[in-house]
């Protein structure tokens, strides 16, 4: 057990997971959707419906999709920052026994229209454990790639040996495919930073459509 589990997170309050987790979730999806986005759903599930409003997860989880970390003290001023980016939020409560009890899922809509799905599992923790209906996990305790690519022979040999080369060790890799659209998508959780000129090389590859880095938040 470490002191973090003790003591708690570094946050604005009240609780750790209804305030740093949902923030956490708002955070990760944001670096996970890697674009700018002008209209987002957010849906609160069980617990976080019940008592989101009265612990702040709705604002948290605002400002996680603003960047705003969650010991920053603009979390309270999250729908202000969001109305004067021009950003839409709305928010829908539900509750459905089948769901985690502190489950987000948060809708980013425009041209590309991505889900993603995330869950707090207490002292701050959290998974992000769903996008688009593809099961993923990520807890934001390893820097990560996120790759969108096609499904083709030889694409895992050629991203694991550019890592490799540059000693970036693999720590998982979880991968996903589409036989429909002969897409995948696979996240690779990282025992190093991984350099922009790595990620260069990775899109060497026809067959790399995108790789986004999603670097972890530094304290628990």
């Amino acid at each position: 057990m470490g002191i973090f589990d003790i003591m708690g997170p570094i946050m604005i309050g009240p609780s750790s997971s209804h305030t740093a987790g949902a923030a956490k979730i708002g955070y990760y999806a944001y670096r996970i959707y890697d674009r700018e986005f002008r209209e987002v759903e957010i849906h609160l599930y069980n617990s976080f419906a019940d008592t989101g409003k009265g612990h702040g997860t709705d604002k948290a989880i605002v400002a996680g999709l603003l960047g705003i970390m969650p010991d920053d003290e603009r979390i309270i001023d999250s729908f202000e920052i969001a109305e004067e980016r021009g950003i839409k939020v709305k928010f829908f409560y539900h509750h459905d026994t089948d769901r985690h009890s502190n489950l987000a899922r948060i809708l980013f809509l425009g041209s590309e229209p991505t889900e993603i799905i995330g869950i707090s599992i207490g002292g701050g923790k959290i998974k992000i454990i769903e996008m688009n209906g593809s099961k993923i996990e990520y807890e934001g305790r390893h820097e990560a790639l996120l790759l969108i690519h096609k499904d083709a022979p030889g694409i895992f040999g050629h991203f694991s040996t550019v890592l490799g080369n540059e000693k970036i060790n693999i720590a998982y890799l979880h991968s996903v495919r589409d036989a429909e659209t002969e897409k995948a998508m696979s996240i690779l959780k990282l025992d190093n930073h991984c350099p922009d000129y790595v990620i260069a090389k990775i899109y060497e590859d026809p067959n790399i459509i995108k790789v986004t880095r999603i670097e972890k938040i530094n304290f628990d």
